[in-house]
């Protein structure tokens, strides 16, 4: 039975989180090209056989607004939530994803919400979680509700962009609070990881353990926060700063103001 156990262990799995259109993707495809890290194609909550504490199950509703006050965090686990079934159904199913001698990597940006429990499903466990300049999320969540082409399921659903800058702030308000109880935790900037991704990338590695030898430095679009910015109306980024501007100034960005007169 002891062998049994070790061999049914996910070592030191790393987990992506942060908010939606915040670069989990980009983060995630990079890192998944390093030689010792192997999961899966789809992101964390995609997999079919998930738990419902692990997944949307709510419905499309919460597509990209999980964090919403709407919702009251209704994806949020904690420690308290533990299931020993539940662990060994998830254990088993990312198992199938893990190469003999990887590590298993995933992200989900909801997992923001499930981080903690994660953590006590996996106590080894590395934790990153990535932010991004409010007013691209914003505008990106607004734009990819109605719809996004890579999940045209999702097609019509109708966001402002006061829902969209709380989304923001409330999900990065919890991916900061993850500090005080992750054992494993990084946070790092989108703007650091395009801009500079050689840094921002062996800054992951060497925090996860993982050799920086070798490892392929993906070019990323430097253009695409301006891109998003700009589609905003003086409203969109009147309303951006009144929700999310200390979120914004904590994480250093700039406090835009429209050309609106009250």
């Amino acid at each position: 039975m002891k062998e049994s156990r070790i061999e049914g262990r996910i070592e030191k799995p790393i987990f992506i989180f942060g908010c939606c259109n915040s670069g989990t993707t980009k983060l995630w495809q990079a890192l998944k090209c390093h030689q010792d890290t192997s999961g899966p194609e789809k992101e964390g909550q995609d997999l079919e056989g998930l738990p419902d504490s692990m997944r949307h199950y709510l419905g499309k509703a919460t597509f990209r607004l999980w964090a919403h006050p709407r919702f009251k965090l209704c994806y949020y686990r904690t420690e308290k939530d533990y299931d020993e079934i539940e662990k060994s159904k998830i254990t088993d199913l990312y198992k199938r994803y893990v190469q003999p001698g990887k590590r298993f990597i995933t992200k989900s940006p909801a997992d923001t919400l499930r981080a903690r429990l994660i953590q006590e499903y996996f106590p080894d466990a590395y934790f990153i979680g990535i932010v991004r300049n409010g007013y691209a999320v914003s505008e990106g969540i607004v734009r990819k509700r109605k719809l996004d082409p890579e999940r045209p399921q999702f097609e019509g659903l109708h966001t402002t962009i006061d829902e969209a800058a709380e989304q923001w702030f409330r999900a990065n308000a919890i991916l900061l609070s993850h500090e005080k109880f992750l054992r494993k935790y990084k946070i790092i900037k989108y703007e650091d990881l395009v801009e500079n991704p050689e840094d921002a990338l062996f800054s992951v590695l060497e925090f996860c353990g993982l050799s920086t030898d070798e490892f392929p430095i993906p070019p990323f679009d430097v253009t695409l926060n301006q891109q998003q910015i700009s589609r905003l109306s003086d409203y969109d980024t009147e309303t951006v700063t009144r929700i999310a501007q200390p979120m914004l100034i904590h994480f250093g960005y700039e406090v835009l103001r429209g050309n609106l007169k009250w």
